[in-house]
């Protein structure tokens, strides 16, 4: 069968429409889990999946999008986590046979992650590693993580899916009229932060309709070298007589999704409040369009610098970057005395915050962590004083270190916000600590501080 991501990159795919709301009008009610509906009215959902296929779909995608563990338990149905994924994918496959591709809808667990709240990486990486190997075995192409609202979230959803899975990997993130993630990210380091990270196509769905969302896909568009994808709701909702109406009709959800496309976005769909109709729509339109042929293709460039001052980092995973482009005495050190490690070795974080707090208002361009000297007393540190101060420090942190295992769980709990650089210190764990630095993103200088 075609690549998936071969034929995303000669046109633009077509993605289908939202499932709870075609679902509603089949009978689930309210308080029901959808996902549910994958065992108990198969012919429903298969119904359901046939007439976005019939609508023209290219991807259709999986009813699994509430499908995780800590959300099915809320409906009493955790044990059916793998059964209720499993067959949310092999439904679709079976439906879409080789006309086309499934993508298996994963959202966010609907927990904050720490420090916000409780959720964890590892409890969320867990969470998603069990889905994602639940929707591959049932057949999907793809794993489309979307509507996410915390890009620390995201990064536990797409290693798990990495680790677990060989699927191509979208990563969509849903934006407020800010221009921003409810967790304050740009689409820029969005963008930049998932690309370093391995995601394969990068987007932003639900939030507002097509006419809203051409800001943000303007803004992912600037970064190079990434495949972009947009599924817009279909307008504003309204409340009326206790019913949730969108205001925008299938034809100009379709004229609106055009203009999305001649930016250079490679796959274009609907989420909340769109049907088959709106999907139809749109595929008629691009019919119709010049934009849907390899000539509308955004060229796909290679880059390897640091914007410090932007706060933004642009590199590939393969290249050095040169330290000279990061003025010395505008890197601030993260110092941590005796008395504020011994503080945190007995529980008390204070040490560590004040310490972050004095650095963050500095105007420092990036932080630099030296901690080894911390580590050979205990390995635990370094990950547990970065996973504190980055709630407190927004430039990039640089991290020093010869320890393999610290730095792995350092970079799977730093969330990235404006990217990671590490130094390394011994030849004969340089190349260890090289792969880790690839595996998460993070660049690698040659030069030590």
């Amino acid at each position: 069968m075609r690549s998936f991501l071969d034929e995303m990159k000669k046109r633009v795919l077509i993605y289908d429409g939202s499932k709870g709301t075609v679902l509603q009008k089949m009978g689930l009610n309210g308080g029901e889990c959808p996902e549910l509906w994958n065992e108990t009215h198969q012919e429903k959902v298969r119904q359901v999946y046939q007439s976005y296929k019939d609508a023209g779909c290219d991807i259709i995608q999986t009813n699994t999008f509430q499908g995780n563990r800590i959300k099915l338990n809320e409906y009493g149905l955790g044990e059916k986590t793998y059964e209720l994924n499993y067959l949310g994918a092999k439904i679709a496959k079976e439906v879409m046979q080789n006309d086309g591709f499934v993508a298996a809808s994963i959202g966010p667990i609907g927990k904050l992650m720490e420090p916000s709240g409780d959720l964890s990486f590892e409890m969320a990486y867990e969470v998603y590693k069990e889905q994602s190997i639940a929707v591959a075995d049932g057949g999907a192409d793809i794993i489309n993580f979307e509507t996410f609202t915390d890009l620390a979230e995201m990064r536990a959803a797409l290693l798990a899916a990495k680790d677990n899975t060989k699927l191509p990997i979208i990563c969509s993130m849903a934006f407020e009229n800010n221009g921003r993630t409810l967790m304050g990210s740009d689409p820029i380091l969005v963008a930049e932060v998932l690309k370093a990270l391995g995601a394969d196509v990068i987007g932003t769905n639900c939030s507002f309709g097509p006419e809203h969302m051409v800001d943000i896909t303007q803004k992912l568009s600037e970064v190079s070298d990434i495949l972009i994808s947009a599924k817009p709701n279909a307008g504003l909702p309204k409340l009326i007589n206790g019913n949730t109406i969108y205001d925008e009709t299938p034809e100009r959800f379709a004229q609106l999704s055009s203009k999305i496309v001649k930016q250079g976005i490679r796959l274009i769909g609907g989420c909340c409040g769109t049907t088959p109709e709106y999907i139809s729509a749109v595929k008629v339109i691009l019919n119709e369009s010049t934009c849907n042929s390899v000539s509308c293709v955004k060229s796909i460039t290679t880059f390897g610098n640091l914007d410090m001052k932007n706060k933004k980092l642009i590199t590939s995973l393969t290249k050095h970057v040169n330290i000279q482009n990061i003025a010395k005495d505008s890197i601030g050190n993260f110092i941590m005395d005796d008395e504020s490690l011994s503080e945190l070795i007995n529980g008390n974080e204070d040490g560590v915050i004040n310490t972050a707090l004095d650095t963050s208002c500095a105007g420092f361009d990036a932080v630099y962590f030296n901690l080894d000297k911390i580590l050979e007393a205990n390995s635990g540190m370094l990950p547990q004083i970065v996973n504190i101060a980055q709630g407190y420090i927004q430039e990039p942190f640089i991290i020093k270190t010869s320890y393999p295992d610290a730095l792995e769980n350092t970079l799977r709990l730093y969330r990235g916000i404006a990217g990671v650089i590490v130094t390394v210190n011994e030849k004969k764990t340089e190349q260890e600590l090289v792969e880790i630095c690839k595996k998460y993103g993070a660049t690698v200088l040659d030069l030590l501080l």
